[in-house]
This record gives structure tokens, sequence and C-alpha cells, in this order.
């Protein structure tokens, strides 16, 4: 009786309580030992307690720690951006596509808010002035574009703000401007201008002459002209000069050589639709780069010796005959030609001097027959418009991309397998054939089959485009070609989007079929249906006013899913017809489209 009396007093093992209690009879050994055991049992309950706070301390620490970390990193990130030069900056601002672009960067942050501020490209167009309404007279409409010019340059002048690029387009000859313009390159470089562009659209023979300051410029880092008279001059100050373009001037060797001698940094020389100049011999320009050569009028020889060089690009005349030396150009990777009379020889002497090439790219030349293109570093090879190209026997093991344009197909590979890019486009069959024999395939199609037979399904998927029917194919079992309205095919990897393979396929034509080729346990045909089928009305993708610029969802009128075996045939298309006629037409997931017209969508677009 004692001892429960003591247990029910110790159930609540307070102070307070045993002081109440201490004059009440019982064991002292027995309550000790209670008491011991309850205070040790509080103790431990007390410590685990402590201990789960702590582990929660220490998860939490190591989770703040982890968050710092991130945040660090992610300040570090923005920081590398943020602590670029300003001159890093203005080369990232120059390479967008336009003006506006470039302004949108100031919103990124106040360094960069700060830094366009400084960074100014001023494009003055005389076409614009010409445009705009109130303006009776070419004299008066000069004359406010030179007003315009000379309030622009002084607002730049008067705020202290620095001028990156500086370009002029005139479209009228005037001899007011000539006084101006001289004064107007002076301004630019005087308030460190790294471009400059002067550009002349007047058809005579009354051309502008380039200012000579402009050869003085010795802060400019690039240079285009287009139409103006260039003056033999002997004193040219450009030492920091890297790009250097070209285009529709008359040249010699002596103004090439004084600009070469006088400019040795020019890494990017383009002269385009360039006359004068017979003979093009470089051997100066140790950090050259890039040269492209375009219909050249008489342009015979091209001499160039630059370890350097990483890219040649040439385009000739019908009419002349160009020797091409590329001596000691050993560095070369990227190689385009378009020589209409460049012959099998030719072509072996330069590609076989070359063995860095990574980018080979022919186009339209007619004298080619019979080439082999053999290369271990070769990764895209371009065969377009060689028409008379009877055999093309490529062994390029490491090959990624390959894309051909022509009427027949003339090459070999010895192994495709690596390829992950394909493009083939091939005229369309004459008509007559096709009227007498619906069914007519030219003698070159089991080739293409073998060759696309070839390839790993599993990754990769095959666009097959005729002005009528698009194909694509997911299942390689049985590869469906048309003849009707030329043939384009285009290999793509199965990583690419359903919205980016619609893309691919119906951003040229509107074709009447769009058809999936796959198998019964595929989802990609109604991933296909819901983009097609359950698209917006009035797509938001495209922003462009111009009808040109917009993308097939804009002209999709109407769009079904047909099954091709249950489908009456009395109204059917020419493509769907001939969906129909083939022996696996139940295993074909088709679409019929119906397009806007020209007028509807020229609506649409507005």
């Amino acid at each position: 009786m004692m001892l429960k009396r003591a247990l029910q007093n110790l159930r609540v093992p307070s102070e307070s309580k045993r002081k109440r209690n201490s004059s009440t009879v019982y064991d002292k050994t027995c309550a000790i030992d209670l008491c011991a055991e309850a205070s040790g049992a509080h103790r431990k309950r007390k410590r685990e307690q402590f201990s789960i706070i702590d582990k929660n301390v220490k998860l939490k620490k190591q989770q703040t720690a982890k968050d710092s970390n991130s945040v660090d990193k992610r300040v570090v990130s923005m920081d590398y951006i943020s602590q670029l030069p300003d001159t890093v900056i203005h080369i990232i601002l120059s390479l967008l596509r336009s003006t506006k672009d470039a302004a949108r960067t100031s919103i990124l942050s106040k360094r960069w808010r700060d830094v366009w501020t400084s960074f100014t490209v001023l494009t003055f167009d005389q076409r614009t002035f010409q445009e705009l309404e109130g303006v009776q007279s070419m004299e008066n409409c000069n004359k406010v574009f030179m007003q315009f010019i000379d309030k622009s340059l002084q607002s730049h002048l008067d705020r202290k703000l620095g001028i990156y690029k500086f370009v002029l387009h005139l479209t009228t000859y005037d001899p007011a401007l000539v006084h101006h313009m001289e004064r107007w390159f002076g301004i630019a470089t005087a308030n460190n201008a790294k471009e400059l562009g002067f550009h002349v659209h007047v058809k005579g023979t009354r051309p502008y002459i380039l200012p000579k300051n402009v050869f003085a410029a010795e802060g400019i880092t690039g240079l285009r002209l287009q139409g103006c008279k260039l003056e033999t001059c002997s004193i040219i100050k450009l030492p920091h000069l890297q790009k250097l373009y070209m285009r529709n001037l008359r040249v010699d060797q002596q103004i090439i050589m004084n600009l070469i001698s006088s400019c040795p940094l020019i890494d990017d020389l383009r002269l385009i639709q360039c006359s004068g100049l017979s003979c093009l011999d470089i051997s100066s320009l140790l950090k050259l780069d890039r040269v492209e050569v375009h219909c050249c009028n008489l342009l015979k020889k091209i001499d160039i010796t630059a370890p350097s060089l990483q890219a040649f690009w040439y385009c000739g005349k019908k009419q002349v005959s160009c020797k091409i030396n590329l001596k000691d150009c050993e560095s070369l990777k990227r190689l385009t030609l378009e020589d209409s009379r460049m012959t099998n020889n030719q072509f072996h002497g330069r590609f076989f001097s070359f063995p860095l090439l990574e980018k080979l790219e022919l186009s339209n030349c007619l004298k080619l027959t019979n080439i082999r293109i053999g290369s271990h570093r070769l990764n895209r090879l371009v065969l377009r418009g060689c028409k008379n190209l009877e055999e093309a026997e490529i062994d390029t093991p490491n090959l990624l991309s390959f894309e051909y344009q022509g009427d027949k197909f003339p090459f070999s590979f010895l192994n495709p397998k690596c390829l992950k890019e394909v493009k083939l486009s091939f005229a369309p069959m004459e008509e007559r054939k096709l009227k007498l024999n619906p069914k007519y395939e030219p003698l070159w199609f089991p080739k293409l089959r073998e060759f696309l037979g070839k390839f790993d399904h599993k990754g990769l998927k095959l666009v097959v485009c005729t002005s009528k029917n698009v194909i694509i194919h997911e299942d390689f079992g049985e590869i469906l070609l048309s003849t009707c309205g030329g043939l384009k095919i285009e290999m793509v990897q199965s990583s690419v989007g359903t919205e980016e393979l619609l893309d691919i396929s119906l951003h040229k034509g509107h074709p009447q079929t769009l058809s999936i080729m796959s198998s019964s346990s595929s989802e990609f045909p109604k991933l296909v249906r819901e983009k097609i089928i359950n698209r917006k009305e009035d797509p938001t993708c495209c922003t462009s006013n111009n009808p040109n610029n917009k993308c097939w969802r804009h002209f999709l009128k109407d769009a079904k899913m047909v099954n091709l075996k249950a489908a009456k045939g009395k109204n059917d298309s020419e493509s769907m017809a001939w969906l129909k006629s083939r022996p696996n037409a139940n295993e074909i997931a088709c679409f019929r489209l119906d397009w806007k017209s020209d007028k509807e969508g020229r609506k649409a677009s507005r």
C-alpha cells in the first residue's frame, strides 16, 4: 500500500510536489532508486531531443552553406559577364543582327546599360530620306540628309558619347556632299570609331572618291567599302585593321599591295565583284584567317601564302579561268569552290593539299565528271549544282553532314553510317515520262534506296518531301519515294522535337498530305496530330508582318486525319491516290492538309 502511494506521488516528479509530500512515510531507498531511474530517463529524453535539434541545426547549416555556394556560383557567373572590359562588350554588341537587338541588352544589368550608352552605331542611309513625304526635290532631300547627319554628330559631341561604328550609304551624286564626307569621317575617327563603312549605290561615271582621312584612321579595326573610287595613296596608316571588305570597286595589284603592306594585322579579306585586278598575290599577312573572292572580272591568278589561313571561298566567272595556288596553307579547314571551269585534275590537286580540311563545298563546278574525296578529318561535305558529275567516290569515315543537290545520284559512300545529317534535293522528273507511266522511277532510285537503307533507323528520322506530299519515316522498313514535283530528303536525329520536325517538313511549299511511317507502338503520330489538328486558330509565334517571314502555322486552313484503307477515292488528290496505291497503306498515319489561298494568307498576316 505504501509502495503504491509512493508510485502515485512519483508520477509527476516535480520539485514542488516532492516538497509537499515530504511528510509521507515510504521506503526512502526505494524512492531514491525510483527517482534516480526517472531522472535518468528524463535526461536521456533530453539528450535525444538535443541530439535531434543538433542534427536539424547541422542540416540547416549544411543546406545554408549549399545555398550560399550556389548563390555565390550564380553571382560569380553573372560577374564574369559584368566584369568584361567595355571593348569586349562592344564587340559582342557589334555582332548582333540589328541595333535594336543591341539596345535590348541594356535591360540585362546596370553595367550593360552603362556600356550601351557608350556603344553607338551610326548608320546614315540616303535612301530613307528619299522616301520621306514632303521632300519636293532631290536637292531638298540631300539638304535635309546633310543637316540630319550634322545634327546627329553634334549631339554626340555635346553629350561626349563615343562612336563605335560609322556607316554612310549614298544613292545620288551631289558635289555638296563631297565637302561634308571628309569632315564626317574625321569626326567618327576622332571619337575612336572602330568600324567604318562607305557604300555608294550611284550608277554612272561620277563615283564618289573615298576621303583620304579614312586611310589615316589608325584606330579602326574594320573597313567596308562599296562602289566608291580609290585613289592611289602611298600613305596608308591602318596598323590595327583586321577586317577589310571591298565590293564593286576598281582595284589593281598596286592598291592591294599598298593595303597589305600597311595593314599587317588583317585576318579577314573579302573582294566581291571587283574589277581591274588580274592577279591577287598575298604573302605577308601572317594572321590571315579568311579570304573570299567573288566574281572579280579578269582575275586569272590567285596566289596566297598564309600559314594561318583557315577558310577560303572562291566564286569565279564562267568566262574566265582562274589558276588558284594556296601553297603553304596547310592549316586550311574550310574550302568553298564555285568554279565552272575547274577540271577533275585541278580539283584533286587542290583538295589533297589540305590534310586538316574539315568542310568542303563544291557548287556549280560544271567540268567535274569523276572525282574522289578521301579524308579522315572531313566532317561536312556539300555537292551542289555539279550537273555533269557522273561519279563521286566518298571515303570519309568521320563525315557527319552531307548535302547534295542535282538531278541524279552520282555519289557512293564506302561507309555512310557515321552521318548524322543528310540533305538530298533532286530535280523534278520529266512530266512526259510521268504521264506515260505514273509509276515511272529513274534508274538511280534503287541506288538511293540502298544508300538510305544502310542507316540505323533507331537514332534517326527521315523526311521525304515533294511539292504534293510529305512523308516522315520513323521506321525505315520501306522508304516511300515519290517522283511528283521534285524530291527532297532530309535525315535528322530522333532527338529533334515534333515542333522542329514539322518546321523542317512544312517550311517550304504547301503539300496536300502529311504522312507518318512508324511502328504501331510509337507515340509520334499522336504528337503530330496534337500539333497540327489542335493548333491555335490565330498563332502568335511569328511577329513579322511580312508573309514571307511567317511559318506554316499561319497558312494552314484545315487538317484532318484520314484512314487510307477506308477512305473513298472519288475526290482524292494525286498524292492521296499515290499513297493508297502503296502495299503498306494501312500502316500509314495520313493527314489531309488544306491551305489558305495567297490572298487569305496575306490578309491573315496583317
